[in-house]
């Protein structure tokens, strides 16, 4: 079970605690900031403007902060940030209360707020090397994976109800409290000793340019990057259609909205915590070629059930059922690319190498999006899904011909050193 690393390992049971909450203040902030602008200019734009802005800028960013992180104390990294976007947010409370905010200032405050979270995330990423054990990643990434997953489900619920209820100001206050809290965590945390690696340090550039050659020359690493890339568009087409499923498919039933959304994060969280109770052998590339075949079928079965399944209550069953299954192979396929991620990667290039990951993974996410758009105003959306869930069946089937032969069997007996001699 993995509660007894949560109650022996304090260490990490204290950055767990600051990553569910600084993914719950994530989750605030991006409702929060475009409810925020569009009532204070009512353009649709606008609000389009920040989100944008908001996912954008730390995909842009990352690869530049991951030399920095990897050069100063990952606590002292997520402490910093943190009070970056407390006082920003405390600038933003005080000026919407003072009525001084303007929609120019609020931008400005999200690429900030952005900009900080480009130095949080990789070095979130890299504290985990300090504070678990190689025998303890699969159980700590996976619960990690699970819980910052019902953690952005919890602050998207609550961001729309305390708004509707509280008022805009009170959300703010939450995302205040949320990220004096992830601090109060971090402070408590205890990082291992790790050996010191000799290391060229005449530059930010030369930092930059080695954790970049690193992750190039390493054929491991690099696959790993085009299964984040595959994982993350393929599930673009559910997030980006997730309403015209609804209305064209199913009669317009916004049940069927709540019931993907919800049964999908339920199923990813299972996944992330079966996945420290799988066999080591099944840790593999073949494991995430069998969930992405399985997401693609999914994709096929939302086209086919209205056709073959009469009833609203049947076809919300084999939804629902369905939806969960799918969610469990995310779950997997997160989880196992995290947590070999961690294994494969030497502790002087974890900044970098997860900034650069980071990157990479999301920048592909909107392209997939505005084709999946281009394609929608052609095509009806059974087309679409079928089409899909057959092309992503080809993609991650192809992965296993890719794949090298490294990660066709699990590795537990390697060390992170042993493997980040071989990769370099």
């Amino acid at each position: 079970m993995k509660l007894w690393l949560i109650a022996q390992n304090s260490s990490y049971r204290n950055i767990l605690f600051s990553n569910i909450i600084n993914r719950l203040g994530d989750s605030l902030d991006s409702i929060l900031f475009t409810w925020l602008v569009y009532s204070m200019t009512g353009s649709a734009a606008w609000s389009a403007v920040i989100f944008g802005v908001n996912q954008g800028t730390s995909v842009l960013l990352q690869p530049l902060t991951g030399p920095i992180v990897d050069r100063q104390n990952p606590k002292r990294m997520m402490i910093l940030s943190d009070l970056v976007r407390a006082g920003l947010v405390v600038f933003l409370l005080t000026g919407f209360l003072l009525r001084f905010l303007q929609p120019a200032s609020l931008l400005v405050v999200t690429i900030l707020i952005s900009a900080s979270e480009a130095f949080h995330m990789p070095a979130a990423t890299t504290i985990l090397q300090r504070v678990l054990s190689d025998s303890e990643y699969d159980r700590g990434v996976g619960l990690n994976v699970s819980a910052s997953r019902i953690a952005v489900l919890i602050g998207a619920a609550m961001a729309g109800t305390v708004i509707a209820q509280a008022g805009i100001a009170a959300a703010m206050g939450l995302d205040l409290a949320a990220f004096a809290l992830s601090i109060l965590f971090t402070l408590f945390v205890r990082l291992r000793e790790q050996e010191e690696i000799a290391e060229e340090r005449d530059s930010y550039l030369f930092a930059l340019r080695t954790g970049l050659q690193y992750l190039f020359q390493s054929k491991t690493l690099l696959f790993l990057c085009l299964e984040c890339i595959l994982i993350n568009a393929a599930v673009v087409p559910f997030d980006a259609l997730l309403a015209p499923i609804a209305a064209e498919l199913y009669d317009g039933s916004a049940i069927v909205v709540s019931l993907l959304s919800i049964t999908v994060t339920i199923g990813t969280v299972l996944g992330g915590i079966w996945y420290a109770r799988l066999r080591e052998e099944r840790k593999n590339a073949l494991l995430v070629a069998e969930c992405g075949i399985v997401l693609g079928l999914y994709y096929i079965v939302l086209s086919y059930t209205p056709r073959l399944i009469r009833g609203e209550l049947p076809q919300l069953i084999v939804l629902g059922g369905c939806s969960v299954i799918i969610g469990i192979a995310l779950g997997l396929m997160i989880t196992y690319v995290q947590v070999t991620f961690i294994r494969h990667v030497a502790p002087q290039f974890m900044g970098r190498v997860t900034a650069i990951r980071y990157s990479i993974t999301y920048f592909f996410a909107p392209i997939t999006a505005f084709l999946i758009s281009f394609v929608s105003a052609r095509l009806p959306l059974a087309v679409i899904f079928t089409g899909a869930g057959i092309f992503i069946c080809a993609l991650f089937g192809l992965t296993l011909l890719l794949s090298p032969k490294e990660l066709t069997v699990h590795i537990s007996e390697k060390s992170i050193e042993g493997i980040s001699n071989t990769e370099s």
